[in-house]
């Protein structure tokens, strides 16, 4: 990793980005809000999530909203779906993804970001190969309930280590 231009490790803004922000990002977004609240006492953190081809103003997916509060008692009932733009790249200090397809279009969209931009997993897990589809969080769109568990269990041991890394 490069931390060229990353000085501080407080107050960093995180942005988690998929595909629509109904499942993936925004339950990101929601597990790293709890997250580095319980592990790191409220640091500044700020995080953030949206979608590539979103359309402002969905809601979360049910089963997402659902699986959050079963597992954790995290609330993202409230989420908006927001389109990525310029501005969002451009106010992170890390851009977690949650696949390869979506970090690649940003690298190319944002290249000047190029070093902050990852998969979420990529990010976790250094050592996976970076042509590996072990890089990506399936989307659980469409599927059922147990899918959306298993995302957002995968998703809360990376932000665990990710939390872990900015401490």
């Amino acid at each position: 990793m490069e931390n060229k231009d990353i000085t501080r490790k407080n107050n960093l803004s995180i942005l988690f980005v998929c595909t629509g922000n109904t499942c993936r990002s925004c339950m990101a977004e929601g597990i790293f809000r709890y997250a580095s609240y319980v592990e790191v006492c409220k640091s500044g953190f700020s995080a953030v999530s949206r979608g590539i081809h979103a359309f402002d103003g969905d809601s979360a997916s049910e089963h997402s909203i659902n699986a959050l509060k079963a597992l954790w008692d995290i609330d993202i009932s409230l989420h908006k779906a927001k389109r990525l733009d310029y501005e969002d790249v451009l106010k992170a200090d890390f851009t977690f993804t949650m696949t390869r397809a979506h970090r690649d279009i940003l690298k190319a969209r944002f290249p000047d970001k190029y070093y902050c931009i990852y998969t979420l997993k990529e990010y976790a897990y250094p050592e996976i190969e970076q042509g590996s589809n072990m890089l990506d969080i399936s989307d659980p769109y469409g599927m059922p309930y147990h899918r959306y568990e298993s995302c957002a269990k995968e998703i809360f041991e990376c932000i665990k280590i990710v939390i872990e890394k900015f401490k």
